[in-house]
């Protein structure tokens, strides 16, 4: 019962946290896919500039290269003009930022866009901009392409009587899917021009977005551009992301502190064990110690013997879950709701993991040992052959 309970704790702990690092590689395989590596963004020092808009010619591609040292590792680099909005059909409303990108992000959207059409060439939607929205807003929203969608401004224009907010058309050109549902529910794509005609300002950008070829290079990258450009703020894809791998590793840290109670649980078992085995041995080990055997030699049996029950426990476990963690990999056991991004669990396999959770049970088997083995060493002889 002693290795079972043991190894049924280690693999939980296994499964787990298999599953847990899966979510996060998945959720880095998705962010990888994006197109923002690294954000740059205009900081309060630049108040010349109103609303965060700043000439799209401040910074550019070949002086981020110089700043950061990083040329070769710069895979692309271009200014965005965004501005939040409301988006509106029929009756229904939602939130969105519109995005106004060059047309090399923008050809990597209609990639994305299982759904898409040619701008219509009828008299009264000719001059309509065409908008690329996410599948996750066309769902919610039951949005179609061709339809006309209505976008509204936060910021007023002043007009004849007060001061009445901006309203521009435009035309759902197609809906692709990013595998993010955050970016799909609140990210709309157009070009530069129709976002800066919807704002009339021209030649200013809100934003640069910026992909490197090392994804995991991103973060150091950042870190040189902070220091070479204080009037921004330089952000990688871990602080676009902070609250997700935070929580992420919140939970896998509880988790495992939570399923670490199962082996100690587990453990109490061993202590009954060796504890049971002193008292029946009792007349042994008295013989045992009257011919000269230590004390430290004595506690030494119980130890070894408390971490053979261990050891075996913890083998099996490792052996059991990561039996588990292969079936779960290669056969669609368990459906995620849609709101994962995967509707299978995510498992990956990570050595660290099985090494770390099987020295973890190895030293609380190990204290588990302890109490029983002294009180085997503090036995006196004499006691034990007199009451054993």
């Amino acid at each position: 019962m002693s290795i079972i309970g043991v190894g049924l704790g280690v693999t939980s702990m296994i499964v787990v946290l298999s599953v847990m690092d899966g979510f996060e590689a998945e959720l880095k395989k998705r962010l990888m896919a994006s197109d923002v590596h690294i954000l740059i963004t205009p900081t309060a020092q630049l108040s010349d500039f109103d609303a965060g808009f700043v000439p799209s010619r401040v910074i550019d591609e070949p002086m981020v290269a110089a700043q950061s040292g990083h040329a070769k590792e710069i895979d692309q680099f271009y200014p965005v003009i965004s501005t939040e909005a409301i988006l509106r059909i029929r009756k229904q409303v939602a939130g969105v930022v519109l995005k106004g990108v060059p047309d090399e992000r923008l050809a990597r959207v209609r990639k994305q866009a299982h759904e898409s059409v040619d701008l219509p060439s009828r008299l009264d939607d000719a001059h309509l901009a065409g908008v690329y929205i996410g599948q996750e807003l066309a769902y919610e929203l039951g949005l179609t392409v061709g339809e006309t969608v209505t976008l509204i401004s936060p910021t007023e224009t002043e007009g004849p009587d007060s001061a009445v907010p901006r309203l521009k058309r435009y035309l759902i050109e197609g809906v692709y899917e990013s595998g993010i549902p955050e970016q799909e529910l609140h990210e709309v794509f157009t070009t530069p021009q129709a976002v800066q005609s919807f704002l009339r300002r021209s030649g200013v950008a809100t934003r640069w977005e910026m992909t490197v070829k090392d994804f995991d290079r991103a973060p150091a990258i950042a870190a040189d551009l902070r220091k070479q450009l204080p009037e921004f703020k330089v952000q990688d894809w871990i602080d676009l992301n902070s609250h997700l791998f935070h929580s992420l590793r919140l939970e896998r840290a509880s988790m495992s502190i939570i399923l670490a109670f199962i082996v100690i649980v587990a453990s109490f078992n061993i202590v009954t064990t060796l504890t049971l085995m002193v008292l029946e041995k009792k007349k042994e080990i008295s013989i045992l110690k009257a011919m000269g055997a230590r004390d430290g030699e004595v506690a030494a049996i119980f130890i070894a013997e408390g971490l053979l029950i261990g050891g075996v426990g913890i083998l099996g476990g490792i052996g059991f879950g990561f039996s588990i963690c292969e079936l779960l990999r290669h056969y669609p056991i368990i459906q995620l709701p849609d709101v994962f991004y995967d509707r299978t669990l995510p498992v990956t396999f990570d050595p660290v993991y099985y090494v770390g959770v099987g020295v973890c049970a190895v030293l609380i088997v190990l204290g588990a040992c302890l109490y029983p083995s002294r009180r085997a060493a503090r036995l006196e002889p004499i006691d034990g052959i007199r009451f054993g």
